[in-house]
């Protein structure tokens, strides 16, 4: 039976109505130590090869800046790939501030938006850090280098790329960042990997941006691109609201409680 919009958007909200529906399957947060680990004890994340860069900057720059899989590695097939729409080379800024501090800017279209908003793309604020395997600025710095492009493909070109076995290079999706979250938790000795998701980077930056306890529910919720209620329309979001975001993360400690207590899960 053929649906019409109207109704199918009457059934997404009935079934987020359900109370049942805040109970979703576990999924666990890949946070900053994690990052940290990877870069420490697996050194094929470090190599300098264009798909070691690509495949370590897709998860450090999800975690930074609470991107939802499909934001940063789209869901759709090669020919449905678009520049207009998804991330490409050319959304990434890098900037130097008056006071010689390092930044890059990505520009990201938030999934979920309707109307307008649909096709815009956002800048996302990120301050270097310690240069270390958490470091998304750095991060870019390295694909950039290690997986160069010439500059009048920057605008054609994916943010973040993967190699198939024919040698082809492709945009990364969201099932091949699934598999390589999945990868990464196995080589830190993670019994169940399952229990991470292409949304594990996106809860483990919010868990570790909000375990600071100095941010704002507008400040996660613009950060993260959530939705909100009308008191976030009449508030803009700063360059400097996001650059002390970007700062705090790297403050993060402390362990959640899916961690400290495996039958827990956290309704979502």
């Amino acid at each position: 039976m053929h649906r019409t919009p109207r109704l199918r958007r009457l059934l997404a909200q009935l079934r987020e109505a359900d109370p049942r529906g805040a109970i979703r399957k576990k999924r666990r947060a890949l946070r900053m130590r994690h990052l940290v680990r990877l870069w420490d004890r697996v050194p094929e994340v470090r190599l300098p090869t264009p798909a070691a860069v690509n495949a370590h900057a897709l998860l450090v720059v999800a975690w930074h800046v609470l991107a939802r899989g499909g934001e940063l590695a789209p869901a759709v097939p090669a020919s449905q790939w678009s520049a207009r729409l998804h991330p490409t080379r050319a959304d990434v800024e890098f900037h130097v501030s008056p006071q010689g501090r390092p930044s890059a800017i990505v520009w990201l279209r938030p999934l979920k938006k309707h109307g307008r908003a649909r096709d815009m793309k956002v800048p996302q604020y990120i301050a270097s850090f310690d240069g270390g395997g958490a470091d998304a600025y750095e991060a870019l710095r390295r694909l950039f280098q290690f997986d160069p492009v010439p500059d009048d493909a920057m605008a054609t070109t994916p943010l973040f790329r993967r190699w198939g076995t024919n040698g082809a290079a492709t945009h990364a999706t969201v099932a091949w960042m699934r598999a390589l979250i999945r990868l990464r938790v196995r080589q830190l000795g993670y019994p169940d990997p399952h229990e991470w998701g292409a949304h594990s980077c996106r809860i483990g930056g919010a868990t570790d941006l909000t375990s600071t306890g100095r941010v704002s529910p507008l400040l996660l919720q613009a950060k993260g691109r959530w939705a909100s209620d009308i008191g976030q329309i009449y508030s803009r979001m700063t360059r400097r609201a996001q650059l002390a975001a970007s700062e705090l993360m790297y403050a993060a400690k402390g362990r959640d409680l899916e961690e400290l207590l495996p039958d827990f899960t956290q309704a979502a």
